[in-house]
């Protein structure tokens, strides 16, 4: 009897202790199994975003360099002649090879442009016939409008690294420019890093990743084509730039596969020991489902804009590679916004330079105003004028208040500037104006000028002697200023505006400041060009919109 109560209560016993354990670990399995699936789908869908967004800054970084170089083809002026037959000819050859070369980074292999006779310049030498040759290059003869090539072999390169992976960007020019009509823009791109990310992804998503152009052919696709389901689950993004399209399939039974380790180690943990099994299944579930949940918290954070949000991994399995790839494309994404940022960065630096010489001009005037009283109580009616005209031009030097004026205020600082030098050097020189009436109101930037006339009076006069004649008329909807001496003349124009170092001879900082100022205003299109006179000395050309109102800019 007492056997038999005892089997029975062992029975209950262990009954009251299985069916509860079964239900939980049925319930455990059935949760954590849909946590883990909406988590990876979750965590792939975020990757996928990732690895668009990390694709696309690429193609718009050279996108944004085939503008640049439109740009400098289209401004006007401007002639680029492959075999160059003058002095001139060849110094604009070689300071757009040297533009070219300026834009060349890790990422950028070359940037070229070819003419319709097949003529190359480009920042490297490469074998013409091979490039000419290639497939793809072929391909996008027979289309005039732009053309994303997908990943192609580098191997027209002569050196370095002539197999690693491109990606070019071919760009027809319609328009009449510095070259040849029909000539195309080619922008090289090292694909390594790109094609890298695609591989990672594909290795720790376990997803088969495919992406195709705007007419459906296929750019770029796994090496692996696992068969296919329809319940596989399916992420696509299109690329905002060129409407590719880029596909990850992610297999369902890739998704199951961490749904069935769960379920086997409960059953093992259930067959070892009843107690065993709940204290290994919460100690188990406690660092499997933390593990997730931070990966998971540090998704969101990263996607709310927190962007040192980061995963502490420890251990080397798969939800540990999956942080640390996590951790590795957040590192990559807050370089890239670091690169932009310091690019802004670099545009603003003219206007920054301004902030560290605001100062009050008031005592500096007062001062000038109290000596030119003495000057005329005493009947110095020279010192009295020059010191008249030093006091306005420092009034207009010193005035902060607005950027822009009108160009009869800035004629006006010039012919206070002018008279002290008549005073300082006598009837040396001449100096003359030409002006197209109906400029008068047009706007232009602050101390312009003047930094155009020092630049005269200490480098290409001796002593003052000579002449300088002001010229200014309107081209189209553009003003052109001229700005003529005969003077000692320049012997490089294209080197004479530069930030830095400052030049001994003619030209410096100041002229490249009035420069970035100009383009600051108006635009890149626009600022100084320097050229030589046909006779004598030098010509300082200044093109500016034409641009009028009834009250300044500054104080709309």
């Amino acid at each position: 009897m007492s056997s038999s109560i005892q089997r029975k209560m062992t029975l209950l016993i262990f009954m009251c202790t299985l069916i509860p354990l079964l239900a939980h670990s049925i319930l455990s399995y059935s949760k954590s199994a849909n946590i883990v699936n909406v988590q990876l789908q979750d965590y792939n869908r975020y990757a996928m975003k990732q690895l668009v967004t990390v694709t696309d800054m690429h193609l718009k970084e050279m996108d944004a360099l085939s503008r640049d170089i439109q740009g400098y083809l289209l401004a006007p002026g401007k002639k680029i002649n492959t075999k160059p037959k003058s002095y001139h000819e060849y110094l604009e050859l070689n300071s757009f090879i040297d533009f070219l070369s300026f834009h060349v980074s890790p990422i950028v292999e070359g940037l070229f442009v070819i003419t319709p006779e097949g003529e190359i310049i480009g920042s490297r030498n490469v074998n013409s016939a091979s490039l000419l040759a290639a497939d793809w290059w072929l391909n996008t003869q027979s289309r005039q409008d732009w053309q994303w090539t997908g990943f192609h072999s580098g191997s027209y390169y002569s050196s370095p690294k002539p197999y690693e992976p491109l990606i070019s960007l071919v760009v027809p020019l319609q328009l009449q420019a510095a070259v040849p009509v029909g000539s195309r823009i080619l922008v090289d791109v090292n694909a390594k890093a790109m094609t890298s990310l695609f591989r990672s992804f594909e290795v720790d998503t376990k997803s088969y990743l495919e992406i195709r152009d705007w007419r459906g052919q296929l750019v770029y696709e796994s090496q692996e084509k696992p068969p296919f389901s329809d319940n596989d689950y399916v992420f696509s993004e299109t690329l905002e730039l060129n409407n590719w399209t880029i596909t990850a399939r992610l297999p369902q039974s890739e998704i199951n596969k961490s749904s069935g380790v769960i379920r086997n180690y409960g059953y093992l943990i259930g067959l070892l020991s009843l107690i065993a099994a709940l204290i290994m299944a919460r100690v188990l579930s406690g660092n499997f489902t933390g593990r997730i949940v931070s990966l998971h918290r540090s998704m969101l954070e990263f996607s709310r804009g927190k962007l040192d949000a980061a995963v502490d991994v420890k251990g080397k399995d798969e939800l540990s590679r999956l942080g640390a790839r996590f951790n590795f494309m957040t590192e990559q994404i807050r370089t890239l916004i670091a690169n932009i940022t310091r690019t802004e960065k670099l545009k603003n630096e003219a206007e920054l330079r301004a902030l560290h010489y605001q100062i009050n001009p008031h005592l500096i005037i007062n001062t000038l105003n109290a000596i030119q009283w003495r000057a005329r109580m005493a009947g110095r009616s020279d010192i009295d004028r020059m010191i008249y005209h030093l006091a306005a031009l420092l009034s207009e030097n010193l005035d902060i208040s607005h950027e822009l004026v009108p160009l009869e205020e800035e004629l006006e600082t010039i012919g206070h500037y002018i008279k002290i030098q008549y005073y300082r050097y006598g009837d040396s020189f001449t100096y003359s104006e030409d002006i197209e009436p109906g400029l008068e109101r047009a706007w232009i930037p602050r101390m312009t000028l003047q930094p155009l006339y020092e630049n005269i009076f200490y480098h290409a006069f001796d002593d003052g002697t000579g002449s300088i004649a002001l010229e200014a008329y309107r081209d189209r909807h553009q003003i052109v200023l001229s700005v003529y001496d005969d003077g000692k003349g320049i012997e490089s124009p294209s080197d004479v505006i530069k930030p830095s170092p400052p030049r001994k001879g003619r030209g410096g900082l100041g002229m490249y400041n009035v420069d970035q100022k100009i383009k600051l205003h108006f635009g890149e299109q626009y600022g100084i060009r320097i050229l030589p006179n046909a006779e004598r000395g030098t010509i300082i050309e200044i093109r500016w919109p034409y641009q009028e109102g009834e009250k300044r800019r500054d104080e709309d």
